[in-house]
């Protein structure tokens, strides 16, 4: 791509992160393959999928579009009426993760790749555009009790004059959230971290996260920018469902280096313990889950467990009992409640859990064997 236009662009300098500089030249999908020089093979970089590359399509349907403009906000408003009035947004679709040029010929697509072609036709019309992650981290919790991180927005985000301006796609007015500016490799990782979760989701029956195909995703996605903790943790996860535990628990070490403050990253950690029956780190590591995400009942729950796996029954049942303030349908942490009231004599109230746990799940052996062993009024 012979493109001159200017953007926020990444700044390359031997043995630095790739950041943003908000003056430079264009950035091209060639650009991105020389910046991954010592991080990928030849192979993988002329391979690599680049989401918002722009081709000579593009290019010209962004000239066309932005002509009649005279500033950058008028090509920025431009830009916003035609992606409404061609009706992109109609075709969302949350786990469709895909290019510039995919979304252009289909319509459809997630946030994300809305964003690659709104950023590529934005760049290719002059203007300095980045990504930006509106992210609300929206854990989910697998059978295994690991948790997976799913990214919750990304937008695009055009520099006019002094100001970073979030494009919102949607038409809502104003925003609530803060926004943090993607890199581009941040942003080709995110990339390859949600297709690894469409892999998953997508052939579930057939090994989902324990695939191979969507563990490379994830790996790929730790290699283009190591400092990006959502995929070591996701990369971790898949790890532990094929039953990797060393190399699960040396993912989640580098998400938690990539980024402390990831509370799932903690809490996958403290599976590991669990499983090495290594309670007292266990419970470290959910506490500071817990520190850092303390409305999440599911780290409470596992703390909960990990307490009572310890004998601190006490403190247990009072973690237990947070967990089910904070989500009253977390029935195995009824079951665990039950199990924790009835090793300390409290055989009343551990009836009164079980009930719960029923209530939830009707049949549910360990609670249904205790009602069983304790009909009412019994000691």
């Amino acid at each position: 791509m012979a493109s001159r236009n200017t953007i926020l662009v990444l700044l390359l300098l031997s043995g630095t992160p790739a950041v943003f500089a908000k003056e430079s030249t264009g950035c091209t999908a060639l650009d991105v393959r020389r910046a991954l020089e010592q991080r990928l093979s030849a192979d993988e970089r002329a391979h690599l999928t680049v989401p918002f590359e722009a081709d000579t399509e593009i290019r010209a349907l962004a000239l066309r579009v932005t002509a009649p403009a005279h500033s950058d906000q008028g090509k920025l408003d431009l830009l916003v009426r035609f992606f409404r009035r061609e009706g992109f947004l109609d075709g969302y679709q949350k786990d469709w993760t895909r290019t510039a040029r995919d979304v252009l010929e289909s319509k459809r697509g997630n946030c994300l790749s809305y964003a690659s072609l709104f950023v590529a036709m934005a760049r290719s019309a002059g203007l300095r555009a980045c990504f930006l992650d509106g992210s609300r981290i929206e854990p989910e919790f697998g059978p295994t009790g690991s948790v997976l991180v799913e990214v919750g927005h990304v937008l695009p985000g055009v520099q006019i004059g002094p100001d970073l301006v979030p494009v919102n796609l949607a038409g809502e007015d104003g925003f609530s959230q803060r926004f943090e500016i993607l890199s581009d490799l941040e942003a080709i990782a995110d990339y390859y971290n949600n297709r690894g979760f469409e892999i998953a989701w997508t052939r579930a029956a057939e090994g989902g996260l324990a695939r191979k195909d969507a563990r490379s995703a994830f790996e790929l996605a730790t290699r283009i920018e190591p400092r990006f903790a959502r995929a070591w943790n996701n990369l971790g996860v898949s790890y532990t469902r094929s039953g990797d535990l060393l190399a699960a628990e040396n993912s989640f070490r580098r998400a938690v280096q990539a980024e402390p403050g990831l509370a799932a990253a903690h809490a996958n950690l403290g599976q590991i313990h669990v499983r090495r029956d290594e309670q007292s780190q266990a419970i470290e590591r959910f506490s500071r889950a817990i520190e850092l995400d303390g409305a999440n009942s599911h780290y409470r729950y596992f703390l909960g467990k990990a307490l009572a796996r310890a004998g601190r029954m006490s403190e247990a049942i009072a973690e237990l009992e947070r967990a089910l303030s904070l989500n009253p349908r977390l029935f195995p942490a009824w079951v665990q409640l039950m199990k924790s009231r009835q090793a300390s004599g409290d055989i009343p109230r551990a009836r009164a859990a079980a009930l719960e746990a029923l209530k939830l799940q009707p049949g549910q052996r360990d609670a249904k064997q205790f009602l069983d062993r304790h009909p009412e009024g019994t000691p």
